[in-house]
């Protein structure tokens, strides 16, 4: 004696006594190019697609610093102009020897500030190089002065503009 109704096809019968299929249906993918069924699950990626996060802009260096996080190094040609051209701008007062060394501060300047620039940010102390270019063309423009000024006092000495039996 059979509970439920026969299959007229002669296969066994997959329902149970109650109606319901005694296997679980698999659901049916959508067909190809069809929306997916709609879900709801909130900020979910369209159907297929990878998650992607929003655009980010890349992490750039800040300019003078190292990959480490440590300042650059300073230029010690840079230091050295600057402390050279303090230095001929003092000694400017006995009798005019510091200044010889004015040029130098000037150059050693010029050439460390270019050479910082070349650096892309690995080499530090453009500061002390710009002050040391500074103070060299001012001691520059000093020495040339007191040296046009001792060039008058001997083309006066010369002729004879300082001798007393003019007067």
């Amino acid at each position: 004696m059979t509970t439920g109704p026969d299959n007229p096809y002669g296969g066994q019968d997959d329902t149970n006594p109650y109606g319901q299929p005694s296997q679980p249906q698999q659901p049916t993918p959508p067909p190809y190019g069809a929306p997916p069924p709609y879900q709801q699950q909130p900020y979910q990626q369209p159907y297929g697609q990878p998650y992607q996060q929003p655009y980010q802009q890349p992490y750039q260096q800040p300019y003078g610093y190292t990959p480490h996080g440590q300042a650059p190094q300073n230029d010690g040609l840079g230091i050295a102009s600057m402390v050279i051209g303090i230095v001929s701008l003092v000694l400017m007062c006995g009798y005019g020897i510091g200044l010889l060394g004015a040029p130098a501060a000037l150059v050693m300047g010029r050439i460390s500030m270019k050479r910082i620039d070349r650096s892309q940010g690995t080499l530090g102390g453009r500061g002390y190089a710009q002050a040391g270019f500074i103070l060299g063309i001012i001691g520059t423009i000093l020495l040339v002065l007191a040296i046009a000024l001792v060039v008058v006092l001997i083309i006066a000495a010369t002729n004879g503009a300082f001798d007393d039996s003019t007067y």
